[in-house]
Formats: C-alpha cells, sequence, structure tokens
C-alpha cells in the first residue's frame, strides 16, 4: 500500500512540474493535422505593393555598394558613407614617411546579381561630419566631387574566391587602389590623427555610378571587419615595408544611400500598382524589395465579422499566411532569403504582432523561403485570436517586407490573391464551442 501511494505521490509530482515547464508554449508547435477542427482558406484577403517609407540604414551589421539594372524594378544604386579612425590610440609614422600605396579593403559578406558583371566605383572624401544620429537610405551627405581612387572602372567581386596578398591568402573582399597623394595627406597629418581625425578627413563616400553586362552587382561589405579599412604602405628613414590601417569599428558612423529610378521600369503592372496606386493590381501580382524599396499591405476586411455570430467562441488553433513566388526561377535577381510582418498599429505606427519571433521563435514565426514548395509560410495565430476577439491594439492591417531590408536589395514577384491556388492566402485551423 505504501508503495502504491507513494507511485501515486510521484505521477502527481512529475504531472506538476510538466504543466509548469509547459505553461509558457501552450500552443507555439500544434500538429498540422486537422482533426477536430474546422479549416478554411477562403476568408477574404486584399493586398497591393507601395513605396516604402524611409527605414534606417545606419548601425546596420553591414552596408550596401553596387549597382543593379532589373526589368521590374528599374535600377538600383547603393553607396557607403562612413568615417574611418586608427586603429591604435597612438599613431607614428617614423621620420619622413612617405607613402608607397593606399588601398580601400572591403569585405564581402554577401552579394545580389551578376558575379561576372563589373562595376565601375568612384570613392571620394566627405566633407561634413556624419553624426550618431539616424541616417536612411535617402539621406545624403556632402563630399568632394573629385574622386580618389586610380581607376573608377571595372570592379568585380568573387565572393567564393579567397584574396592573395603579399604571401598570404585571405578571404574575400574588394581591393581599390586610391590616389598616393591622398595617401601621403594621412602621413602628414599625424598629429591630427593622433587627437581628432575628423579635423583632417571626415569619411569616404563609395559610390557604384554602372555597371557592365545586362545586370550588375550589388554586395554588402562589414565595415568593421579587420579585413575592411583604408591600408596604408609606407617607409621612412629607418625603415621599408610599413603598413597602418585606419579602421571603421562598430562605433564609427555610416549609412548606405539607396537610390531606385522605378521610372525606368519595363512592367506595366509595376507601374500601375506601385507608382500610379491601382490597389486591384494586388489581385494579380504584388512587389516586394529590400533597400527600403517596395512592400506591400496586407488586410483581412472581414475577419472579425466573419466570427462575430459566434461571439467569440473561437478557438484559432492555426493561421498561416502563405506567400507565394510568382516567378522562383531568376537567374541572378533572386528572391529574398526571409520575408517579415509589420503590425499597424491603431495609431497608425509599425509593431511587432505578437506572433512575431521577436516574442516566439523564428522556427515558430517562419518567413523563411521554402524553395521546394516556391513559398513563404508565417505563423500568425495569436494575432489572428487577438483580432477576433477584440484584443490587442493592432489593426487588421499587416505590412509585409523584406527582412533585414536595410542590408539586402533582394526583390520579390508574388503571386496576388486572386491567382488561384498560388495566391497570397490565410489558411486557418479553428474550432467553435
Amino acid at each position: 500500500m505504501f508503495r502504491i501511494k507513494s507511485l501515486v505521490i510521484a505521477l502527481f509530482a512529475l504531472l506538476a512540474v510538466s504543466c509548469t515547464n509547459q505553461s509558457s508554449v501552450i500552443g507555439l508547435d500544434l500538429i498540422d493535422n486537422k482533426v477536430g477542427s474546422d479549416f478554411t482558406d477562403t476568408l477574404t484577403v486584399e493586398a497591393y505593393s507601395i513605396l516604402e517609407d524611409t527605414i534606417v540604414t545606419s548601425g546596420l551589421s553591414a552596408n550596401m555598394i553596387g549597382n543593379i539594372s532589373d526589368p521590374v524594378f528599374g535600377p538600383t544604386r547603393a553607396a557607403t558613407c562612413s568615417r574611418f579612425k586608427p586603429s591604435t590610440t597612438s599613431v607614428n609614422f617614423g621620420q619622413n614617411p612617405v607613402i608607397d600605396s593606399v588601398v580601400l579593403m572591403l569585405q564581402i559578406s554577401t552579394y545580389y546579381g551578376d558575379t561576372t558583371s563589373a562595376c565601375d566605383i568612384r570613392v571620394h572624401q566627405i566633407t561634413e561630419d556624419l553624426g550618431t544620429g539616424n541616417y536612411y537610405q535617402n539621406s545624403e551627405v556632402q563630399y568632394d566631387p573629385s574622386y580618389l581612387n586610380q581607376s573608377i572602372h571595372g570592379y568585380t567581386i568573387k565572393p567564393q574566391t579567397q584574396v592573395v596578398v603579399d604571401t598570404g591568402a585571405y578571404n574575400p573582399h574588394v581591393r581599390i587602389r586610391l590616389s598616393r597623394s591622398f595617401g601621403q595627406f594621412l602621413l602628414d597629418n599625424q598629429v591630427a590623427l593622433n587627437s581628432d581625425i575628423t579635423t583632417v578627413f571626415k569619411g569616404l563616400l563609395i559610390d557604384a555610378v554602372s555597371h557592365t553586362g545586362s545586370t550588375g552587382y550589388i554586395f554588402a561589405t562589414n565595415l568593421s571587419s579587420a579585413l575592411s579599412g583604408i591600408m596604408l604602405y609606407y617607409h621612412n628613414d629607418d625603415a621599408t615595408g610599413q603598413r597602418y590601417q585606419l579602421s571603421c569599428t562598430s562605433a564609427c558612423p555610416r549609412f548606405t544611400r539607396v537610390t531606385h529610378d522605378y521610372a525606368s521600369s519595363q512592367s506595366s503592372d509595376f507601374v500601375e500598382e506601385v507608382l500610379s496606386g491601382n490597389k486591384d493590381l494586388g489581385r494579380k501580382v504584388l512587389f516586394l524589395q529590400g533597400g527600403g524599396g517596395v512592400k506591400t499591405r496586407i488586410t483581412f476586411p472581414y475577419l472579425e465579422d466573419s466570427f462575430a455570430s459566434l461571439d467569440n467562441r473561437v478557438v484559432i488553433h492555426r493561421a498561416e499566411l502563405v506567400i507565394t513566388n510568382a516567378r522562383p526561377d531568376e537567374q541572378f535577381l533572386i528572391q529574398p532569403p526571409g520575408l517579415t510582418l509589420q503590425g499597424i498599429g491603431k495609431d497608425g505606427k509599425v509593431n511587432f504582432i505578437p506572433d512575431d519571433d521577436y516574442y516566439t521563435s523564428s522556427s515558430y514565426f517562419g518567413g523563411v523561403y521554402d524553395a521546394s514548395r516556391k513559398e513563404y509560410r508565417f505563423r500568425i495565430t495569436r494575432y489572428v485570436q487577438n483580432l477576433i476577439q477584440g484584443q490587442g491594439d493592432l489593426t487588421n492591417s499587416l505590412n509585409l517586407v523584406v527582412r533585414g531590408s536595410g542590408i539586402r536589395p533582394n526583390r520579390l514577384v508574388v503571386a496576388g490573391t486572386d491567382d488561384n491556388d498560388s495566391r497570397l492566402r490565410l489558411e486557418l485551423s479553428y474550432s467553435a464551442y
């Protein structure tokens, strides 16, 4: 009898622990089958594409440089503006330093487009102080129109190939030879480099003005990497083969300026929907573009009314928003690796939805491209449940945007809301009680 009572007590204790440990994740990973539930994927969804508002491109993990031609979205041009600082606290170039060469190094993080293309890149000195506040994709800075690089033509990128320098091999990066007069200018201002470099050198604007081939490329560079910076090669009275690097730490102000030329689009649907505001075309096709380009507004106009007769006696087991890639076979202008959703508050401000991976997890929320199904899926169960019950501060509209838009120029053409089986849709599994 004592053994039976002990087993019962142990069983209750185990159940209590299990309930305690799982209370915060109930409902996050419900199974996909719909046994005992109702299912619908025919609720009305309205969507249309519009130009993105300004996005912050300062203080991000990477910056973009390059030039792309896109028959649907038109040309896109990305430039990076950045401050640089001495890599040591005490600069000493020795007696009578003389420049041998100076190289701007840009580590390659990711890329987009055709790597067989070559971009014409111009490097300019910035002539105004870069502040520590926010900069946006359309921010401008003053700069010297003359360029510092010895040649502006024919810069290619090889994202998978190590770069050999002297006798060492280094991870992929771009090397741009700058003028020796600029390098000597820095050597001659050793005092300023030790006190406040911005009194003589405020930073660089690195701009890609054109490209060869039909597509071009844009690459992302991590300026705080050891493989990024301005390398001075010099000699002095005592030694040859000297080098010194100006770096860009994570604290250095920098941002990406992105210019989109949508008027050059060759797509009548894009021009009519995005530029002329024909929302009805969203039933046919939708558009997304990173770099502060294009977003899609999605609305569920009758969602609350569809369940109103049930007096909120509804449990949403699973709600998934499905977005299908309408052009999955692009050679160079490939789809973004991920998308994300922004909630729109009743005050008009953008905010996280309760299913966002900020609150849950990336495996729960989704938004990663599934190449086998050619689609993106988002789980928005909590968001839909709140709408039906009239809870929370969010409206029934969402913004669909490229994830990491500030460092990714990728674009996407999406099936519209009336495009049969591949349409943009909301799939609901629910029970009424």
